[in-house]
């Protein structure tokens, strides 16, 4: 069965093609950097896919070796606590990268957003 998720005003299927979007974009948050699952959403092609984002992170496995650690909510907290083997896990690897967090416990998303302008853009896919 398919699996369909309203998202604004149309549908968006979650298919390999919606899959492999996300992932490629993944794969370019560099180190010490962190993307929201908004922007990773845009960056795709799907704006307002955020949540189908967060399902996409879920399904990756450990062998694709992909920094999903990087990817955030909105706010610069970490994931749920069954994600990366729980916050703890999430925070010391990108701690290790450099990434730096507020007293509150959220990401420092100010010195450690990527892409830094602020506004994403939509990375072009070799040819």
């Amino acid at each position: 069965m398919e699996e369909r998720e309203r998202v604004g005003a149309g549908l968006i299927e979650m298919d390999e093609v919606f899959f492999e979007c996300v992932y490629d974009q993944v794969k370019n948050v560099p180190a010490g950097s962190v993307c929201t699952y908004g922007t990773i959403a845009e960056l795709a092609g799907y704006p307002k896919a955020a949540r189908e984002v967060g399902l996409a992170m879920s399904r990756v496995q450990r062998a694709w070796n992909l920094p999903c650690h990087r990817i955030v909510n909105a706010q610069g907290t970490l994931a749920p606590t069954y994600a990366f083997g729980g916050k703890d896990k999430q925070r010391a690897l990108l701690e290790a990268e450099g990434v730096a967090f507020l007293e509150d416990g959220a990401i420092d998303l100010a010195h450690h957003r990527w892409p830094p302008t602020g506004e994403p853009e939509q990375l072009a896919l070799p040819l």
